[in-house]
């Protein structure tokens, strides 16, 4: 099992989008997933009561915390990957999610001011001990914004995904019905998922299976 907590004290960066959209490519892959939703808007858990009874999602387990004790119970969870997606203010909420993780990926728009407010949230991460790394969100590609902002963030001591969450229509239709574009639009949206997701699966070889 691994858990992956999503952080990040920005709001607005699209924790949410990127854990459903791991979530249901690992699941479509074969593996068990759970997805523990510490976030006030609970936008994980309307996701899975918007969710029609036979869809290819079905099985993924969505559980709603509210305190720390049950933050650490997600180690209890008999899944091949559990995704926690944190709130932005709750300091001891993301304080048990770090303690409980593995790993911890830090979505971040492509603008100078949303690097810096998530400079906060880097620094914690990493001075947890645990592998960090940046997804760079809503990206589009061949802007200039764009290329600075992964430029910039070259010099931040995470690690940057190579592979970057675009900004497609995709992503918010398919939430809205508890589906992903993974399931129901396909399109760039989809091998969007993949690529970002063959990123993800990489960087935790290099840092986590390795350490067991």
């Amino acid at each position: 099992m691994k858990i992956i907590t999503l952080m990040n004290q920005k709001g607005g960066v699209g924790k949410t989008t990127l854990a459903l959209s791991l979530a249901a490519r690992w699941h479509l892959m074969g593996h068990s997933v759970s997805i523990v939703d510490a976030d006030p808007q609970q936008a994980a858990v309307f996701w899975k009561k918007q969710q029609a009874v036979d869809s290819k999602l079905a099985e993924i387990d969505v559980y709603s915390v509210k305190l720390p004790a049950e933050i650490r119970g997600s180690r209890n969870l008999k899944s091949d990957y559990v995704i926690i997606d944190t709130p932005g203010t709750d300091k001891m909420i993301v304080r048990s999610a770090l303690n409980a993780s593995d790993a911890l990926l830090i979505p971040v728009q492509p603008s100078s001011l949303d690097v810096q407010a998530s400079a906060p949230s880097v620094q914690t991460a990493l001075a947890s001990g645990k592998p960090t790394a940046y997804v760079v969100n809503r990206y589009v590609s061949q802007t200039q914004l764009g290329k600075d902002v992964m430029s910039s963030l070259q010099n931040t001591p995470a690690t940057v995904l190579r592979k970057a969450m675009g900004q497609y229509q995709a992503f918010p239709r398919s939430i809205g019905v508890g589906e992903t574009p993974s399931t129901i639009f396909f399109g760039a949206a989809s091998r969007n998922i993949e690529a970002v997701g063959q990123a993800v699966d990489m960087w935790l070889e290099e840092t986590c299976y390795e350490k067991g």
